[in-house]
């Protein structure tokens, strides 16, 4: 898909390998402090772990999940997509990752994953979730969070519940879906380790008919 909007066109299309460098910062970019917590472990970052997975299949962070936003010859934006069934397997594919970058120390990167899930849940059933939407910070205010969502929408249009979760730190992706008529369904907040990873409400857009 290609829009003219702001002059130069904005094309949306799939992520491949070779988006790698351009997509992973962005990726990390959609919840940093989430993504050090579980993958900073020893000399081991989040980007060691985010560009390993990336250039897999089958795993949450491959690039067969995710579609980019180019723009002036650039990828500028990411939007990741998956259902609950995909995320099963999807899962299984990142504990193998993980095994594969942090070797024996896996089980503690694993045990925070976990941790991190009691806020950042995995799909519920006959949702479409989108994740990891972000747009590089030069070209923010131009729309293109926007037609990323509204094209992973209109692509699944089986989907009848659109579901995301953002951070309660971030008003303007909050207004943003709110916008597009995402409604807060729950807010969930780190119980005991405040401070690690801010509070995440989880919201949901329903298609009518």
């Amino acid at each position: 898909m290609a829009s003219h909007q702001n002059g130069t066109p904005l094309i949306i299309r799939k992520a491949k390998i070779e988006d790698k460098n351009e997509i992973v910062p962005l990726i990390h970019l959609s919840g940093p402090l989430a993504w050090n917590f579980v993958f900073q472990e020893g000399n081991k970052t989040a980007f060691d772990f985010l560009n390993t997975a990336y250039e897999k299949r089958g795993n949450t962070v491959s690039y067969t999940n995710h579609y980019v936003a180019e723009k002036d010859g650039k990828v500028v934006g990411s939007i990741l997509q998956y259902t609950q069934p995909s995320f099963l397997f999807l899962t299984a594919g990142t504990a193998l990752q993980i095994l594969s970058v942090y070797k024996w120390k896996a089980p503690k990167v694993m045990a925070r994953g976990l941790k991190t899930e009691t806020i950042i849940q995995p799909p519920k059933s006959k949702r479409l979730y989108l994740g990891h939407i972000t747009v590089s910070e030069s070209y923010r205010n131009q729309g293109i969070a926007k037609q990323l969502i509204e094209f992973m929408i209109h692509s699944n249009r089986e989907y009848k519940t659109i579901a995301l979760d953002v951070s309660c730190e971030n008003p303007s992706a909050i207004a943003l879906y709110e916008k597009l008529g995402f409604v807060i369904k729950e807010t969930r907040h780190p119980k005991g380790w405040e401070g690690t990873i801010p509070s995440h409400h989880y919201m949901e857009k329903t298609i009518s008919e």
